[in-house]
């Protein structure tokens, strides 16, 4: 790693201050790649002074430059790590489940029942995200409605925060974000909030901004910093849809076969 032999060459050079900051990067290299200068400052009790200090004497111009530095070193650990016995489809499989596991792992029961007691006392439900996570959005708009849960996806970033300006305490809006950190997504959910909406956060990381906007945050597992924004991050996220409909069918006594025999039955007026 890159960091860890520039740590290793200038450690004599820094404080004790320093060394200490230094050593919690190198043992949370995935959560300081998130961290703004703020939380990481918090996380460790130093100054923003000493953080950039740090990074200049090993040589970075900055705090965004270490963070891009770490995010290529774990790219590259992670790429070295696939075992090359593998067929392609026993690694595309291999990573998928993993990133189903993990997530489930990290499911708290009561809090699941908490996102679904808010989605159940909502009057009107929007979900939230950009890029990859608002094609997760309309995955989430489809795959509710086969329940009878009506939600809207918005993934344009300037819709959103028009929905929100028309939200109230009887709104729900759930924020999808694996990083946590996606500016667009938390100045809507932002707004929503200040509006009154209740706020349901699905975040890879639980100490990021917008999962400290959610009244209620579930938590995915794309530990590695090149699933962002890959199938295996979408992955996560559906899994946490596909567990929150299974749930909320189940806590509601919702009849599906009965909405899908409804359903089937118009459908098929449209077949020439």
């Amino acid at each position: 790693m890159e960091f860890i032999q520039l740590y290793n060459q200038n450690k004599d050079k820094l404080t004790k201050s320093e060394n200490k900051l230094a050593n919690y990067i190198a043992a949370h290299t995935e959560h300081v790649i998130y961290d703004t200068i703020k939380s990481l400052g918090k996380a460790t009790n130093t100054g923003d002074a000493t953080i950039v200090r740090l990074c200049k004497k090993l040589g970075y111009s900055g705090f965004s430059d270490l963070k891009i530095a770490l995010a290529q070193d774990s790219m590259m650990i992670t790429s070295k790590g696939h075992d090359e016995t593998q067929t392609t489809p026993q690694l595309s499989s291999k990573v998928l489940i993993s990133s189903i596991e993990k997530t489930e792992e990290l499911i708290s029961h009561p809090v699941l029942t908490e996102a679904v007691n808010l989605l159940a006392q909502a009057k009107r439900i929007h979900i939230f995200g950009v890029g990859h996570s608002g094609e997760s959005a309309r995955d989430y708009e489809r795959t509710w409605l086969r329940i009878g849960l009506i939600a809207n996806a918005e993934s344009d970033p300037h819709i959103q925060v028009q929905v929100a300006t028309l939200l109230n305490k009887d709104d729900v809006v759930v924020g999808l974000s694996l990083s946590g950190h996606t500016k667009d997504t938390y100045d809507s959910l932002k707004v929503a909030k200040e509006y009154g909406a209740k706020i349901l956060a699905i975040t890879n990381d639980l100490t990021s901004p917008i999962a400290l906007l959610g009244d209620v945050s579930l938590q995915t597992a794309v530990s590695e910093f090149m699933n962002i924004g890959t199938v295996a991050g979408q992955v996560s996220q559906l899994y946490l849809c596909d567990v929150l409909a299974r749930e909320y069918e189940k806590m509601n006594k919702v009849d599906v076969d009965k909405i899908k025999e409804r359903a089937l039955t118009e459908v098929m007026k449209k077949s020439i």
